[in-house]
């Protein structure tokens, strides 16, 4: 990857529906030069997909971490990937037996309630669990949230 492909990536993280043409213009070399570069970080999975983020006045997301009892990992992840639809991503992270899920929804007792079921389907196979529902975004450049801040109210 040279500086080109960083500067198509840097581009393409604010503005991923940009034309070849108009990301050829920004860079100084041809649309059909910019649509072979492209395609290039594409094949080499570098960009993997484009989505479409909407941002929901009314949506909440969550964030829970838990550590599962060495024995019981795949038990618990199956279980977590196959109960809600709130539930938007889910992570291994760092450390023996960790998971990290996002989840969304437009109401706080939903999120209660997911938390809730994990802990009682899952308690005995947990050691730990932990539930934060986001306050505040200050920053998220796949959302398109830059500096500006989006407060939530802390009566949640």
């Amino acid at each position: 990857m040279d500086k080109t492909d960083e500067r198509i990536l840097d581009i393409m993280k604010d503005k991923a529906r940009i034309s070849f043409r108009e990301l050829g213009e920004e860079l100084g070399i041809s649309r059909v030069a910019a649509m072979k570069r492209v395609r290039k970080l594409e094949d080499a999975g570098i960009i993997r997909q484009y989505n479409t983020c909407i941002y929901r006045e009314d949506e909440l997301t969550m964030f829970m971490d838990i550590e599962t009892k060495p024995e019981k990992y795949d038990k618990v992840v199956k279980y977590i990937t196959t109960r809600t639809a709130y539930i938007r991503q889910i992570f291994r992270t760092t450390g023996e037996n960790r998971i990290h899920i996002v989840a969304v929804s437009d109401s706080v007792e939903n999120l209660r309630y997911l938390a809730h079921m994990i802990q009682k389907k899952c308690g005995d196979d947990i050691s730990f669990i932990s539930a934060y529902v986001v306050k505040e975004v200050i920053k998220d450049v796949y959302g398109g949230v830059g500096n500006e801040r989006k407060d939530r109210t802390d009566s949640q």
